[in-house]
């Protein structure tokens, strides 16, 4: 067939399908003997979904151009929505986020109101994966605005799977079960194998442990149910919550220690040895990450305790005691230390990579609030012990746990984007 004739709307419909069922080298061979941008955007998705991700920008590019040119609205935004989900799929979050949320928006514009809810989706993931959920909140609140009693089976578990997301980071076990519940249903009723197998993975996790849990010199795993519980508040109870970095007072946060890490350093060792007091020596190298102490180590953390005593808002008091320091709360109350199951920057890169995808080191400490040099270390530990494994090089260098299965929510390019007309 001559290469500059564009897929005929049969032919493209099929690729579409195969796409809908995952089945990318389906799609290649329908669309591959085509040159018009139809076939063009059909290709880039196919290819996206093998992972081919520059091939599939340069295909998806050239078609939205020439959309654009011949005023295909709807056509150009259903390209402008793939290329949202490759920066997705690479973990380039800004991107995603803008390029989804005005991709939906002309969908939405152009009538195809199944692909704005899956575009919305995708930007709803994407802010959740760059730590703004409340605009995470909007946007799949605006995504299941958008879908009809009559969307297909797929997006509808789709649009379930990411509210279960949600509700889990906002540690509200109940209704993320719930909506898990829904998309497993969902799933079922759409047959896609790969849709039922990670619902029965996002069920299976509500029972497995999510944090550590610290008190009266006790540790155990925690369920999110449980962590739900600790963090709703109990009058007479302090919760360090490390995995937010802050701390909270009767299910009150009266402490943001995200953007400060010494200063989280500090009290966390202070609420690990809590009631007994720390060591100047010991407290200096949890908090600057020496082995050896000096006295210039000594005078900055006399600073850093006077900062963090102003940062705990009446929280208790940090007290010096010669050459220890003691956290002091009042009678009676009661200390709960939140931890990750895994310790340090390693642990947090883990739980991070466990959705399957291929993470940039400058993604990971963007989502991490982190710097990327910091990252990079940590990720070479990882590698040196066959926690992550590492493709590319240079700029296009991505991380990934081993043997990860994708998650269906990582990779949202399963539905036919540039179905002719």
């Amino acid at each position: 067939m001559d290469a500059t004739v564009e897929i005929p709307a049969d032919l493209g419909a099929r690729a579409a399908r195969s796409l809908a069922a995952g089945d990318a080298l389906d799609a290649l061979k329908v669309a591959g003997p085509f040159g018009g941008p139809h076939a063009l955007a059909l290709r880039g998705i196919a290819l996206a979904q093998m992972g081919a991700y520059a091939e599939a920008r340069a295909a998806l590019e050239r078609a939205a151009r020439v959309f654009a040119a011949s005023g295909a609205e709807r056509a150009r935004a259903r390209a402008s929505a793939a290329l949202g989900e490759i920066a997705l799929a690479q973990r380039e979050l800004g991107e995603a986020r803008r390029g989804l949320v005005e991709a939906g928006d002309a969908l939405e514009r152009a009538g195809d109101l199944t692909n704005a809810a899956w575009a919305r989706l995708g930007a709803a993931r994407a802010a959740l994966l760059d730590g703004h959920v409340a605009e995470a909140e909007r946007a799949l609140a605006s995504a299941e605005a958008t879908v009809t009693g009559d969307a297909p089976a797929f997006t509808r578990a789709a649009l379930a799977l990411a509210r279960a997301e949600l509700h889990a980071r906002l540690v509200r076990a109940s209704s993320a079960r719930r909506a898990a519940e829904q998309a497993a249903a969902c799933a079922r009723a759409s047959g896609h194998p790969q849709l039922i197998a990670e619902t029965a993975r996002v069920l299976r996790a509500h029972d497995e442990p999510v944090a550590r849990v610290a008190r009266g010199g006790r540790e155990e795993l925690a369920r999110l149910a449980d962590v739900e519980a600790l963090v709703a508040g109990a009058a007479g109870r302090v919760v360090v919550d490390a995995i937010r970095r802050r701390v909270l007072d009767g299910g009150a946060a009266r402490a943001d220690l995200s953007r400060r890490p010494v200063l989280f350093a500090m009290l966390e060792a202070l609420a690990r040895a809590h009631p007994a007091a720390v060591a100047t020596a010991d407290l200096a190298r949890a908090a600057f990450g020496v082995r050896a102490v000096n006295e210039s180590h000594r005078r900055r953390l006399r600073v850093e305790v006077g900062r963090l005593r102003a940062a705990l808002g009446g929280v208790g008091v940090v007290k010096a005691l010669g050459n220890a320091y003691r956290w002091e709360l009042g009678g009676g109350v009661e200390l709960v230390l939140l931890a990750p199951l895994e310790p340090g920057d390693a642990g947090a890169i883990c739980a991070l990579l466990a959705d399957g995808a291929a993470w940039s080191a400058a993604a990971i400490g963007a989502a991490l609030g982190k710097s990327t040099r910091t990252v990079q270390r940590a990720l070479a530990d990882l590698a040196l012990a066959g926690a992550v494994e590492v493709t590319g090089g240079g700029p296009s260098r991505r991380y990934t746990r081993p043997r990860a299965a994708l998650s269906i929510a990582s990779q949202m390019l399963l539905l036919g984007l540039a179905l002719p007309g």
